[in-house]
């Protein structure tokens, strides 16, 4: 089964935001099971367990996450509102370095509260 790495944001001012956040990478790492395909996605996992406000264990997770990255057979970058987070802009990075393919969505955030729906 090939491997799909979900780059989107994460991080967020309030608790709301980032709630919304892992809404989006929630849906995202539905359709990447629908299309038959297993979705990788850190920053909903780790986050379970490590603390993202702490530098310390902030580090260790995306650590984690960029090695899981090289071993998926591709990424989805997920953009809304064209905003790319410090943790989404390393992962693009080790993506193009990797030479990764992959798919680029563009929505705006009412776009993707209308499909979340």
């Amino acid at each position: 089964m090939e491997k799909v790495y979900i780059i989107s944001r994460y991080r967020a001012f309030t608790e709301r935001g980032r709630e919304f956040n892992r809404r989006v990478a929630r849906y995202f790492c539905r359709k990447v099971i629908l299309e038959g395909k297993q979705p990788i996605a850190p920053h909903l996992y780790y986050t379970q367990f490590l603390d993202d406000g702490d530098e310390r264990e902030r580090r260790i997770g995306t650590q984690i996450g960029i090695k899981e990255l090289r071993e998926a057979d591709e990424f989805l970058l997920i953009l809304i509102d064209g905003k790319i987070s410090e943790g989404m802009y390393a992962e693009i990075r080790e993506a193009t370095k990797e030479g990764k393919r992959g798919r680029i969505i563009c929505m705006t955030r009412k776009e993707i509260e209308e499909v979340m729906e």
